[in-house]
């Protein structure tokens, strides 16, 4: 099941991701044709220069037609922000896979030339690839090889670095000395990149390897072009000119690079392949000898290495010596910058081989045999003293501020975390990731605002993976990538809005499963309101209402458990509470006078309203009026009290119409249940007192009524008196209640129960043998009704 949707598209499955989009096999649906769908990030989205690069791309591809760069069908923005553009679908695996399989040098010849067409045909139009690699060279069903991935090409006249610190972009091991050192760029840095494709293609590996990026692209700008094998020895000269460092001095253009690549001569006959391994750098011919230090460089002595403060100044470092130390363990070396042309002959400068822990923390300098393989130009082991510090012959430490100088270190610290962030190294592997050398730049200057930002964007860049986890149905690993966004959203204050943004697309995702939960809940579903609660926590480890809910969920259905059953027309029943011993829940209050008003206008009055019964006032026999019903009762009552001035008749409708509103059984009680609610219900405090102020007993004509203090001339609020043992309230003490069934074994029921004591009952009476008997069709200002449920049925 496809988990983005794209109008028109039906999205069968991943097929590749990098930093800034994802790749997926689809079927354009009016076409049945299949296609490769590039969407960008969700991430990403929301940045004006993210989403501009994008569409840039696909604008880019879709104005160049030739048969050897990848086509471009359709390119478009959906209602939810996603960007997407459809293209070529091409089977036939990459470059990378046609060298491991085996690859002779006619079909070399033939890749070569094809890319070189479709690069010839791109520089024409004034664009340059800048990433011709063999990730990025893929085969149609036919064999026919094809350029794609023009996400960081560049018109030719337009500057090319993408930052304005210089960064470089591009695949480290292709890309050209210059594309390296974050400089300007032609179509010469593409040739470059076809002649490192060349060697790739005749060794099955780059010219130029390194522990990490850095070293790589410090290779390709000082080390020299390595010599190839015996076997492929005919293709050197145009691989020296493809790969010279000084783009002057190599092809000046496609059609040169294709007449120097018909001109390479056939393999010859007496040289068997793999006839001999491939040689190292250290087998290529050594470098014209540099002038000797002491000649062109003064010396003096030098103090030793100052220690880090705790929050530097930002200045031009003079001594890459001295940022060796900080810089080395994040994997921060000496801009990669030529040498100036007064000083051709001089080494490039180069850290001195000390380590620093993560915390920062200076430590011994490595063995010379291991430190800075990379700089090849600094000399033999025995051209560094004990300090780490090169020396001439006489070992006489040089001057730091006549070497040359290096790039700013929190520069290229943000520098190489932007290029973690892209590779996808948000805060892994340790020592290699983002988030460590963005925090170590802050170390340096907390007050930079590019390291800042791009705590910002490690922060964001974990939020677009946890999206895009969650849109895969995955909620626990959306809920680890959400915390870890969260985690790195804290270290600055920048990083707010990328929190605020957590909170909004967790509470959205959780609100649905919340209420899924609760509504399984009332249903006495406990497995699905478990799941529900579960995928929250799972989303938000520490969300509080799902925590509680699933405590609750054990409660469902025990004795004491309280619960309200929906209505059909939208809200909620009576609130009720589970009995113990039975299978039966009752009313946990008794019914109010705004519970029985749904029921009054929704059927009561249909059926009641034309002979509404007359309703005693005090259970007077002589004080009976039709004027008195349950809306005026001749008492002061509010909404929350309960209702009275109601007939058995009408309590029993009650009763009836909530069974049809909810779909379970509701009755009122019988007498049997009525004295099981009642046990305990009344205390030795209780007796004897008035539940009426003295002043208000010449209201009730000088009645003493029942205990428990109460404070009001008629009934109470519900929940005033109690609660009883069995849970429920005012079962003694507010107003008397409806019994189910007849009063007496008769063919035709004409009389009721009432028990209980009410706001005006006499003191020496007591449930559960306080009980009188009327007609159906009799009512008082002193009785309502609770009602019960079975649960034989929940």
């Amino acid at each position: 099941m496809a988990v983005i949707d794209i109008p028109g598209y039906d999205i069968k499955r991943e097929i590749g991701q990098g930093g800034m989009a994802s790749v997926f096999l689809a079927v354009q649906t009016s076409l049945e044709r299949e296609v490769a769908l590039k969407i960008m990030a969700p991430a990403l989205a929301a940045d004006p220069a993210f989403t501009r690069r994008f569409l840039q791309e696909a604008r880019m591809l879709a104005s160049l037609s030739h048969p050897h760069i990848v086509q471009v069908f359709d390119v478009g923005v959906t209602a939810s922000q996603i960007h997407y553009f459809s293209m070529q679908y091409l089977p036939g695996g990459d470059f990378a896979t046609r060298v491991a399989q085996g690859l002779d040098e006619d079909e070399l010849r033939r890749i070569l030339s094809s890319i070189a067409a479709a690069l010839g045909y791109a520089h024409q139009r004034g664009y340059v690839h800048r990433d011709v690699a063999p990730g990025n060279i893929l085969f149609d069903a036919n064999g026919n090889p094809v350029l794609t991935d023009f996400g960081i090409a560049l018109a030719a006249d337009q500057a090319t670095r993408m930052t304005s610190a210089g960064f470089a972009v591009g695949t480290t091991h292709y890309m050209s000395p210059e594309q390296a050192r974050g400089g300007d760029v032609d179509v010469r840095s593409d040739i470059y990149s076809l002649g490192v494709l060349a060697w790739y293609g005749l060794t099955g590996r780059p010219p130029y390897d390194g522990d990490d990026g850095f070293a790589v692209a410090y290779a390709h700008v000082f080390e020299p072009i390595p010599r190839l094998p015996a076997r492929a020895a005919h293709w050197q000269p145009l691989i020296d000119r493809a790969l010279a460092k000084d783009p002057a001095q190599r092809h000046a253009d496609i059609p040169q690079f294709l007449a120097a690549l018909t001109e390479v001569p056939p393999a010859p006959l007496d040289v068997p392949a793999a006839a001999e391994p491939v040689p190292t750098h250290a087998e290529s011919p050594p470098r014209q000898p540099a002038v000797p230090r002491a000649a062109s460089v003064p010396l003096r002595a030098v103090s030793p290495l100052p220690t880090l403060p705790a929050a530097p100044t930002r200045r031009r470092w003079l001594a890459p010596l001295a940022i060796g130390a900080l810089l080395a363990g994040a994997g921060v070396v000496a801009a990669l910058r030529p040498p100036s042309s007064d000083s051709a002959e001089l080494p490039p400068a180069v850290p001195p081989p000390v380590s620093a822990s993560p915390s920062g923390t200076a430590h011994e300098p490595a063995p010379p045999d291991t430190a800075n393989r990379g700089a090849a130009d600094m000399g033999s082991p025995d051209d560094v003293t004990a300090a780490g510090i090169p020396a001439d012959a006489g070992g006489v430490p040089l001057d730091a501020a006549s070497l040359p100088t290096v790039r700013d270190p929190v520069q290229e610290l943000v520098r190489l975390g932007r290029v973690d962030l892209a590779a996808q190294r948000y805060t892994t592997p340790p020592g290699t990731n983002a988030l460590e050398r963005f925090r170590l730049a802050l170390r340096i200057d907390p007050r930079d605002k590019s390291a800042r930002q791009g705590l910002v964007e490690t922060a964001r860049a974990y939020l677009g993976l946890a999206d895009k986890a969650l849109a895969a149905n995955d909620v626990a690993l959306a809920g680890q990538h959400y915390e870890r966004a969260l985690e790195v959203a804290a270290l600055t204050p920048e990083a707010r809005p990328v929190a605020d943004e957590v909170a909004a697309r967790r509470t959205a995702a959780i609100s649905p499963w919340l209420a899924e939960a609760v509504r399984a809940a009332k249903a006495w579903n406990k497995p699905a309101a478990r799941a529900a609660y579960q995928r929250v926590l799972a989303l938000d480890a520490h969300n509080e209402a799902a925590a509680q809910g699933i405590d609750r969920l054990a409660a469902i259905g025990a004795p004491g458990y309280a619960f309200r059953d929906a209505l059909a027309g939208g809200g909620e029943g009576p609130e009720m509470v589970v009995l113990p011993g039975a299978p039966l829940a009752a009313g946990r209050f008794e019914i109010t006078r705004a519970e029985f008003r749904r029921f009054w206008s929704e059927a009561g009055a249909r059926e009641f309203a034309a002979k509404p019964p007359a309703c005693r006032d005090r259970e007077s026999l002589f004080r009976t009026s039709r004027k008195r019903d349950w809306q005026a009762p001749d008492i002061a009552q509010g909404e929350d009290h309960p209702v009275v001035c109601i007939s058995w008749d009408e309590a029993a409708a009650y009763a009836r119409w909530l069974s049809a509103q909810t779909g379970r059984h509701y009755r009122l009680p019988t007498s049997a249940e009525w004295d099981r609610l009642a046990q305990g219900a009344v205390s030795a405090a209780c007796r004897g007192t008035s539940r009426v102020e003295p002043d208000a007993r010449s209201t009730n004509g000088g009645h003493a009524p029942g205990g428990c203090g109460a404070s009001l001339a008629s009934t109470a609020p519900i929940g005033r008196y109690g609660p009883a043992p069995s849970g429920v309230y005012d079962i003694d003490g507010n107003v008397r209640e409806w019994i189910e069934g007849c009063a007496r074994a008769a063919a035709n029921c004409r009389d009721h129960t009432v028990r209980g004591r009410a706001w005006l009952s006499p003191a020496d009476k007591e449930p559960p043998d306080y009980a009188d008997t009327y007609g159906g069709d009799t009512a008082a200002n002193s009785i309502g009704l609770r009602v019960v449920r079975d649960l034989d049925n929940p």
